[in-house]
């Protein structure tokens, strides 16, 4: 089977790594629903099989007559779904899960699924940003183990004062524990990419969510990463500069420090404050 480029496929075939993969995603689950974004030529699916049932979405029409044609003489202890289907397509409102979580009963929709789930994938390179940021704000994500290109995924695990520490990385950490498992080095798939990967898992905090106007204060806070802090606030503010002046001196933050030299904790700080002076 063929990779197609402009699906973005690269087949992870090295066992070792798939494995590794498999054994990060086992420490997550406890009881969740197991999700799966690009079946591949079936070799992680399988594994994830022997911890959970699975539903895995593709795009490929091909991939899913090959993978289906090649578990077909398989059994299974647990139970196997393949939609095909982009799940770009699926409609999901960012913002509706900020409002699902801070209703106390969770009962509203989420994005790949109506429960808990735990989602595992090697993502395709071009959309694999889109597609973390979806499971951020999706309630009913309890965590995931994904692999991406390596410059992606040190955005969402940089902590505060690393050069990649960014918009991504605070409201990753805001929803849960994030980490920076391994590297993937190119020669680990076919056809071999031009970068290299790396796997990373996050483990979502209870009722975590992400509220719609403290993404917008990232946005501006990030907005020239090499100007200061304080710079960057100023169009975002409702309010005079002097109630930010106070609230950096209150927080013990320089009016000269950059984005990325204040920490995920202090930027939901200013927020809080900020949102008390409105």
């Amino acid at each position: 089977m063929r990779a197609k480029k402009h699906f973005g496929q690269n087949f992870l075939h090295n066992p070792f790594i798939l494995e590794r993969i498999l054994q990060a995603s086992a420490e997550l689950l406890q009881g969740q629903k197991l999700i799966e974004i690009g079946v591949g030529l079936g070799d992680l699916s399988e594994r994830l099989l022997s911890l959970s049932s699975l539903t895995t979405y593709e795009i490929d029409a091909d991939l899913c007559s090959f993978v289906l044609q090649k578990f077909s003489s398989r059994t299974f202890t647990h139970q196997f779904e393949l939609v095909h289907r982009d799940v770009l397509s699926i409609p999901f409102d960012m913002d509706s899960g900020a409002e699902a979580g801070q209703r106390e009963n969770l009962k509203s929709a989420g994005w790949l699924a109506n429960e808990p789930y735990i989602l595992v994938s090697n993502l395709p390179y071009n959309i694999a940003t889109r597609i973390v940021l979806n499971l951020l704000h999706d309630h009913l994500c309890e965590g995931f183990v994904v692999m991406t290109q390596k410059e992606v995924a040190l955005k969402f695990c940089a902590s505060a004062h690393d050069s990649d520490f960014c918009a991504l990385s605070v409201l990753a950490q805001s929803v849960g524990e994030i980490e920076l498992l391994f590297d993937v080095g190119a020669e680990n798939f076919t056809p071999v990419p031009k970068v290299t990967s790396s796997v990373f898992r996050l483990r979502r905090y209870e009722n975590a969510f992400i509220e719609k106007d403290f993404e917008s204060m990232l946005k501006a806070a990030f907005s020239a990463p090499r100007k200061k802090l304080y710079t960057n606030l100023q169009p975002y503010l409702r309010q005079s500069s002097q109630n930010l002046l106070e609230i950096f001196g209150r927080e013990s933050i320089s009016t000269n420090a950059r984005p990325h030299e204040v920490s995920t904790q202090k930027y939901h700080h200013i927020y809080n404050s900020l949102k008390g002076h409105s």
